[in-house]
């Protein structure tokens, strides 16, 4: 625990300097660490290429960030001579591995630069303008920034339009059903999510039809759609159980149990809870993990409210046990809109117990995320 935490200050320490413009200090700090944490691992690496792109080392930029850019659309391996497309093609890696590590605000920091480095030095890379507007588009969504989301992905269908390439399209059609499942928009969220599924089906690309399938789940739960959300639902279980996806199945498990908590099957809930975190010991996503605790906070409250006494007490301790879980996932992310709801959930589970100046703490913190994210986006430009 306390190796951890050491590791952690020195990773705010790195990117303190990184922030300040003293790569070299940077460098030599994380040259020397080697955590034993996974995603402190990872966390090392991300600042290392953070810190080779700023020194336009191309190069040593890609060699590091490679490993962790499993998945990458092979289309970026494109042949970038000149230093004004490596620098370009250097901030979407770097953007994508932000993605990847779950810290969306630095990503959006990122795609903003690539596509600027684009515009302002008259780079012809349509393939990375196109990604890069969807990625930034992705990361308003993680973050709770609902509108400028929307006006992104629609830029970058027109992109795909004006380029004649389709190749992002299905992704910007799941993001944009996102949006609209978001915004309460269930119709449009469905016609994106349609559209989305039929092209990841023509290409046969079954990790995405599975993640396609959760989200029309999702909007069709949010409808009231029940049978049908169920049906989506175990279709995508069916699908990444297939290609042993442990994130996806995760994800469905605890879809499931809050779709059986609205049918008020109780016991069935708490049983695709216990699924769930069976499949967490098999994944690393941390942001998926603070989901799925988030989802069985919702089910533990609701127990609690068929009890009283001393019963609903030690229920209502437990739910904000699986409330500090979720925070504790999110706090590695940048996921601001998870992190408000979360907040939200708690500070309730606070008051029943009489704790009203968390509750109040909580409340004030939900807050602050979702202002401050906003406050961010209003300070970028293209």
């Amino acid at each position: 625990m306390t190796q951890n935490a050491d590791v952690k200050m020195l990773l705010y320490r790195a990117r303190l300097l990184v922030e300040e413009g003293r790569y070299d200090a940077a460098l030599t700090l994380l040259m020397t660490m080697h955590p034993e944490d996974e995603k402190q691992r990872q966390d090392v690496t991300y600042l290392l290429g953070w810190c080779y792109v700023l020194q336009k080392r191309w190069d040593d930029a890609l060699k590091t960030l490679t490993p962790l850019l499993a998945g990458m659309d092979m289309r970026f391996e494109v042949e970038t001579l000149q230093e004004r497309e490596r620098h370009a093609m250097a901030l979407l890696r770097l953007g994508v591995v932000a993605v990847n590590l779950s810290t969306y605000e630095d990503a959006s920091s990122h795609f903003t630069r690539c596509l600027k480095v684009l515009h302002d030095r008259r780079v012809h890379l349509p393939v990375v303008r196109i990604n890069a507007r969807y990625y930034l588009a992705m990361t308003c969504l993680m973050r709770g920034l609902y509108t400028p989301a929307l006006e992104q992905y629609s830029e970058a269908i027109r992109l795909c339009h004006y380029y004649n390439d389709e190749t992002a399209l299905p992704d910007i059609y799941y993001g944009l059903c996102d949006v609209y499942r978001a915004l309460g928009d269930l119709s449009q969220a469905y016609v994106m999510g349609q559209e989305a599924l039929r092209f990841y089906a023509l290409r046969s690309d079954q990790q995405m039809e599975a993640r396609m399938h959760n989200m029309l789940g999702q909007v069709s739960f949010q409808h009231g759609d029940y049978r049908e959300a169920a049906d989506h639902y175990t279709e995508s279980l069916a699908m990444a159980t297939n290609y042993n996806g442990p994130t996806m199945v995760m994800l469905n498990c605890a879809s499931l149990a809050e779709l059986r908590l609205a049918e008020d099957r109780l016991q069935e809930a708490k049983r695709y809870c216990h699924l769930a975190l069976t499949s967490m010991d098999h994944t690393d996503d941390v942001h998926m993990q603070g989901r799925v605790y988030h989802v069985i906070a919702k089910v533990t409250y609701e127990e609690s409210r068929r009890f009283s006494g001393s019963e609903r007490k030690l229920l209502l301790e437990e739910t904000i046990s699986w409330y500090e879980k979720a925070k504790a996932c999110l706090a590695k992310t940048q996921a601001y809109a998870d992190v408000a709801d979360v907040y939200g959930g708690w500070a309730l589970t606070l008051e029943e117990l009489g704790r009203a100046a968390e509750a109040f703490e909580c409340w004030r913190a939900g807050y602050v995320m979702l202002h401050q994210s906003k406050e961010d986006v209003l300070h970028q430009g293209d």
